[in-house]
């Protein structure tokens, strides 16, 4: 039988800087293949949005591998299957990825890989993604690790790949998925040709407004990077990204490539304890909240009343995309003031995000909900944050056309303008009253939390906690608020990609 490698591509999307790729076909003809799970992709936290950007990413990559001379090899089913159908054609010498930090399915599907490579002799070999390092790790030398990882040198890769003769395969129809309609009309197109022009735009031009802008729920879209996707899927490395931001030396540089290294460090956070996609960081918080889908509906349609966290919400549900302080805002609004578990909160928002990260969504989840123990506690008031954030209600005005019409000096409280009787035409918009009182919510939510954390061994646990996943390199900021000597450190962090 024909000697072949496997170069099974998941989440890295790209033929430059991929070390499986580099290795693979170093000896032995390639087969590249990507498995289209349907398992995977019927999980309650994928969508179509996210699939669309995905089949855009392959179509990209195909073209790309057939320059190198070998199509990209498409199946749809199960894993194991797919190379046993393989196994039927070739003699497999190896299988070649990248390490997965995926979600908790992706994590038991590899254990159950490699039990069929051990008991078929196939050397399975991974290699790293991101800065993110599998087995134990220690946290005090991470940062360091990070560091080094990202300034290796990328090799320049010159190949030319002898064909297979294996069926292709096609890229399944959209209904295959028996997705829920999702138009995401402003999401960014997939592959490495968008996401490289993506990265030139905002080298050359946007990332000297990203400090100033970073926060600001429109500018944001331009002065943001938005290569979180194609990180996400791989279309582009951290490293490269990294190495050419190495080249400015500015506060705006320095400022994003801090971003790329919370990136890492939240991944490497699920990678060390993948259960916490739904396990709480602390147990102390174990089913804490309750659930209330009418709640959760209103909040997902951007109808909970306060005019800028709705406004955020529609943003996010057509463009698949906000920036990190609007994200951390809406999940903080669900978790604290709606009150609502954040494993039913995150399966929404993670749909919505085109650049959906499980190592950073499970993790933030919890973060914004107050669960973890190490970080302070935000509870973020929308009233406050639209006034701070969209002063003269421009973004409310963009995307709640209902209020259009509201005066500059009610459009964040738009509830208050029924005391005014020269605005008695305005009384009647079609524009809910808030749900929730947010003063009276956010004052409840903190004497939940404080209660809990004055338990009897809480502060042991969350040393604990700490020792698995806090940051330490002086790079993050960081917070020391003592209590008793136990209190841990408290993380402020601002995580735009």
């Amino acid at each position: 039988m024909e000697k072949v490698n496997i170069l099974w591509f998941k989440k890295d999307l790209r033929i430059e800087d991929n070390e499986a790729l580099f290795e693979a076909s170093k000896r032995f003809k390639l087969l590249p293949i990507y498995i289209i799970e349907k398992d995977l992709w019927s999980q309650n936290s994928y969508s179509d949005r996210q699939w669309q950007f995905c089949k855009e990413s392959l179509i990209d990559l195909n073209q790309d591998l057939k320059k190198l001379g070998q199509e990209l090899v498409i199946r749809t089913g199960d894993v194991i299957e797919t190379f046993e159908e393989i196994s039927k054609s070739f003699k497999i010498m190896g299988i070649y990825s990248h390490q997965e930090t995926g979600d908790y399915y992706t994590y038991k599907r590899d254990q159950k890989i490699r039990t069929w490579t051990i008991k078929h002799d196939i050397p399975w070999k991974e290699y790293l993604q991101f800065a993110v390092f599998r087995g134990k790790t220690n946290r005090d030398c991470w940062a360091n690790n990070w560091k080094k990882h990202l300034n290796k040198k990328i090799p320049q890769i010159k190949l030319k790949l002898d064909p297979v003769n294996f069926r292709s395969g096609n890229i399944p129809d959209d209904d295959f998925f028996k997705f829920k309609e999702d138009k995401c009309l402003g999401r960014l197109k997939g592959g490495r040709k968008e996401g490289l022009l993506r990265l030139e735009i905002f080298l050359r031009r946007d990332i000297y407004l990203y400090r100033k802008n970073i926060s600001n729920p429109d500018k944001s879209k331009d002065n943001c990077s938005r290569l979180s996707p194609y990180i996400t899927w791989g279309c582009l490395s951290i490293r490269e990204i990294y190495q050419k931001t190495n080249f400015k030396n500015d506060i705006n540089s320095k400022m994003f490539k801090s971003r790329l290294a919370w990136h890492c460090h939240f991944i490497q956070k699920l990678e060390s304890e993948p259960e916490l996609e739904f396990k709480e960081f602390h147990s102390f918080f174990n089913n804490l909240r309750r659930k209330n889908d009418r709640f959760l509906k209103l909040w997902s349609e951007g109808k909970t009343g306060y005019p800028f966290l709705d406004a955020c919400m529609r943003s996010l549900n057509h463009n698949g995309w906000l920036n990190f302080r609007m994200r951390a805002m809406l999940m903080s609004f669900a978790s604290y003031n709606l009150w609502i578990p954040w494993q039913e909160s995150g399966e929404i928002l993670a749909k919505k995000f085109v650049d959906y990260e499980p190592g950073i969504h499970w993790c933030q989840c919890q973060m914004q909900s107050g669960t973890t123990s190490i970080n302070t506690n935000r509870i973020y008031n929308p009233v406050k944050q639209g006034k701070d954030h969209d002063p003269e209600g421009e973004f409310i005005r963009e995307w709640l056309p209902e209020l259009k019409n509201i005066p500059t000096h009610f459009i964040h409280e738009p509830w208050l303008i029924i005391d005014y009787e020269e605005y008695k035409n305005l009384n009647n918009i079609n524009y809910n009253n808030p749900i929730i009182d947010i003063k009276e919510t956010s004052r409840s939510a903190r004497k939940r939390l404080y209660k809990i954390t004055q338990k009897e061994g809480y502060w042991d646990i969350s040393k604990n906690i700490y020792k698995r996943h806090g940051s330490r390199k002086s790079i993050f900021r960081k917070r020391i608020k003592s209590k008793d000597q136990k209190n841990l450190n408290q993380l402020e962090l601002n995580l735009e990609l």
